[in-house]
């Protein structure tokens, strides 16, 4: 494990363990790694795993946890072969009804017209109505948005900085659309610690500020629109890149490169992955302001809506509405 600390997040290291342990509980004491063959493997996993009631994906994780320790012990020496390579089911899980997807128009207005506050409680209702707008106007992991310091904030530019993030590819600059900048601005002038989302407590393994932010967004979603598994935070980024690409229909101000960079994600070509520096902000200001022409104009009268209960506002020139 002291291999791979820095390497993997400590919540992959917990993983790994426990599914050593589980492994190790079902064999006699003082199991040698030696006698661990593929009959062994096998029977593991369809004695246990496959008879344990989790999911494929939560198997597969457990067969990869023990593979990759197995694979350890053979660069080492201490085994001659990997006896968990290719237990797991690698068949692809079916389309219907569970693959992940971005939210429907009609989900979008339903998610902002809600008091997150009246359904969560002020603390993360709060939070929630302001991550929900954003992440949808900027395609934000979000972790990136929750990890977000007021430094990162480049005011002049309406813009934040992404220093850290899931791969080399997510640092990145975000323009802020319009209809968001205003919520930055309020975040801004009421941080109180240095952090755009101020009292967040972190938890979890990772000790991570989205961590709390996820399940209470669970378990507003469900609420509002039910207990789906298609959908999830992810979804407002998903959302995002459906408008992007339906923009670029409309505009040569959006296009593949352009997405990539705003996204976060690797160019869509070697020549610009390796020798391009980047997009300059005018041009990423100009796929992000293209978005008023696609988005759904029932999701577009909830977005201006800035704040909650009784001190809503909306922006000038919007019309009102519930």
């Amino acid at each position: 494990m002291k291999e791979i600390e820095g390497v993997q997040t400590k919540q992959s290291r917990m993983q790994h363990a426990l599914a050593v342990r589980e492994f190790a509980r079902t064999q006699p004491p003082n199991c040698s790694v030696r006698r661990v063959d593929r009959r062994v493997a096998g029977d593991f996993v369809g004695e246990v795993l496959l008879r344990s009631g989790a999911s494929q994906k939560t198997i597969n994780r457990k067969i990869a946890s023990l593979s990759s320790m197995w694979q350890w012990l053979t660069k080492r020496g201490f085994v001659g072969n990997n006896p968990w390579r290719g237990q797991g089911s690698f068949a692809k899980p079916s389309k219907q009804g569970s693959a992940k997807r971005a939210y429907t128009a009609d989900e979008l207005v339903a998610l902002l017209r809600a008091d997150p506050v009246e359904i969560m409680g002020q603390r993360y209702g709060a939070v929630l109505f302001d991550l929900m707008r954003i992440g949808l106007l900027t395609g934000c992991r979000i972790g990136e948005l929750c990890q977000l310091r007021t430094a990162d904030v480049i005011a002049d530019e309406r813009a934040f900085r992404i220093s850290h993030g899931k791969t080399e590819n997510a640092r990145r600059i975000v323009p802020v659309h319009e209809l968001a900048w205003p919520i930055m601005q309020r975040r801004l002038a009421s941080s109180s610690d240095g952090w755009v989302f101020s009292g967040l407590t972190p938890a979890g393994p990772d000790g991570k500020r989205s961590w709390i932010v996820v399940k209470r967004f669970a378990t507003f979603r469900q609420k509002v629109l039910g207990p789906s598994k298609q959908v999830d935070f992810h979804s407002f980024r998903r959302s995002f890149a459906t408008y992007l690409e339906r923009a670029s229909t409309h505009t040569t101000a959006v296009n593949s490169s352009v997405i990539a960079e705003l996204m976060g994600h690797a160019k869509p070509t070697l020549a610009l992955a390796v020798y391009s520096s980047g997009l300059v902000p005018e041009q990423l200001r100009a796929a992000i302001d293209a978005l008023d022409r696609v988005i759904e104009p029932p999701v577009k009268k909830h977005l201006q809506t800035l704040t909650l209960g009784a001190c809503t506002l909306s922006r000038p020139g919007a019309e009102a509405g519930p």
